[in-house]
């Protein structure tokens, strides 16, 4: 008998990137040519639990690296609300990367309660053009409710 459990695939939500949107239509994924916060992901009511991460390029992720590798660097607000705390990297080869998918599984419970989030930014920035899609693995817990005491009832 198969363990039955809910988890499943999130993609972080774009934050930045340059001024200058994608040359090509349809790009996906986040621009990882900025070192700023490129995207982020947290949980509305119910806590999770950060199983997993990755960064998915492929040949729709206009651009190709040049240079250095690319270090994406995520971070999460779990221990103060509002100051991030770094957990983890993930290092991208400086070539080679269409149809690659680099996966990170955490050693250590990272657990975001509702109102905290992941972020995620390049630590080198990237040629102009490289984009990737930056997805969590997570799982709800469901065994605790949300800590409600600071959230508000909409109106």
């Amino acid at each position: 008998m198969a363990y039955t459990h809910s988890r499943y695939e999130v993609e972080m939500i774009h934050e930045a990137g340059p001024t200058a949107g994608p040359t090509m239509a349809g790009a996906v994924g986040s621009d990882l040519s900025v070192t700023t916060v490129v995207a982020a992901w947290g949980p509305g009511y119910v806590p999770h639990r950060v199983r997993g991460a990755a960064v998915v390029m492929s040949a729709s992720n206009v651009g190709s690296f040049t240079g250095a590798a690319v270090g994406i660097q995520f971070g999460a607000d779990i221990s103060t609300p509002g100051t991030v705390t770094n957990t983890f990297n993930i290092s991208l080869p400086s070539s080679g990367v269409n149809g690659v998918a680099v996966y990170y599984t955490p050693t250590y419970v990272i657990e975001l309660p509702p109102g905290s989030r992941m972020e995620a930014h390049a630590t080198t920035a990237a040629t102009a053009g490289v984009r990737a899609r930056l997805m969590l693995y997570v799982e709800p817990r469901w065994e605790e409710p949300a800590n409600v005491t600071t959230m508000r009832a909409a109106t």
